[in-house]
């Protein structure tokens, strides 16, 4: 593993992080849909937003680091 990682590799990171984490609250709160008698609340529909978030990070981490390539050529 690399001892410098540059500030798009976190982004990244961190963007994969989000996505997965929406994705899960996504899978949550689709469950009354196959479980009708399961009652969530509400606010599982805009942690599952995190989804979209974290995918919006990780394209900025992509064009952080084409950023970052081009300008050390």
């Amino acid at each position: 593993m690399a001892l410098h990682t540059s500030s798009a590799d976190r982004t990244l990171r961190v963007g994969a992080w989000v996505t997965v984490l929406g994705l899960v609250f996504t899978l949550i709160a689709l469950l009354p849909l196959v479980f009708p008698e399961l009652q969530l609340p509400g606010v599982l529909w805009f942690l599952s937003m995190l989804t979209g978030v974290g995918l919006l990070i990780v394209l900025i981490g992509l064009v952080q680091a084409a950023r970052q390539r081009r300008s050390r050529s």
